[in-house]
């Protein structure tokens, strides 16, 4: 199944509470103390988005970190990109050379799962950290 890194998962979590506190400036620490992980972790990840200019990074006693931009303006497939490079492949031959795939020459399902990694980066890509922060906007689906 396609799992995010734990990386990710922390600068998601790190940018969903800047949105939530978009005034006040929050430090690593708390972040991790709130959801009980590592503070060495989120403070790599706050630092590597602020090197993309994500978060903006104030010292001194009363620093800590805040959003750059406006929450809206910000995408999930953003943090992903700034934090790994790259989206996550749902297989291994996504994004590598032919060569690698031992089944590449009678394959026939690399087409179909090429598309549905598609959709999963554009369902990223349209997702913001406003949306993240405010889980209620979003539409519910209807299961019939």
């Amino acid at each position: 199944m396609l799992k995010l890194s734990k990386r990710v998962e922390y600068a998601l979590l790190a940018v969903q509470e800047m949105a939530l506190r978009p005034t006040e400036k929050i430090s690593a620490a708390e972040i991790a103390e709130r959801y009980t992980i590592s503070q060495s972790l989120v403070a790599k990840v706050l630092q590597q988005l602020g090197r993309d200019g994500v978060t903006r990074s104030y010292a001194g006693v009363t620093g800590g970190y805040m959003l750059d931009k406006p929450a809206e303006a910000i995408t999930i497939a953003e943090i992903i990109r700034i934090i790994e490079g790259a989206p996550p492949a749902i297989v291994d031959c996504q994004g590598s050379d032919d060569h690698e795939c031992s089944a590449h020459s009678t394959c026939t399902i690399r087409e179909p799962l090429t598309i549905l990694q598609e959709r999963i980066q554009a369902t990223f890509s349209s997702m913001t950290v406003a949306e993240l922060a405010s889980p209620r906007t979003f539409v519910q689906l209807e299961v019939s």
